[in-house]
């Protein structure tokens, strides 16, 4: 799964991971870093290649979360909103 979403074009790295099973299908809640200059429309649509790259990988996945990161991430603590 990180594989795939780590070849998607734009995609800087892959932060986290989470994958739950219910039957024979797997959820996947991902979390992707792209540029942080990235406009917010940009970075939704790498997102969406993120999404349909793994769901047609063929590797039982039935639906994903991503969520989008700025590159290089930083903690919350580091924030200069805070």
């Amino acid at each position: 799964v990180r594989g795939v979403a780590g070849s998607v074009e734009h995609v800087a790295a892959v932060e986290k991971c989470l994958i739950r099973k219910s039957g024979p299908n797997y959820f996947v809640e991902i979390h992707i870093e792209v540029d942080g200059k990235l406009s917010v429309f940009d970075g939704h649509e790498i997102a969406h290649q993120v999404k349909d790259a793994l769901i047609t990988a063929r590797i039982g996945i039935w639906d994903v979360a991503v969520h989008v990161e700025p590159y290089p991430h930083r903690r919350r603590t580091e924030s200069p909103l805070n």
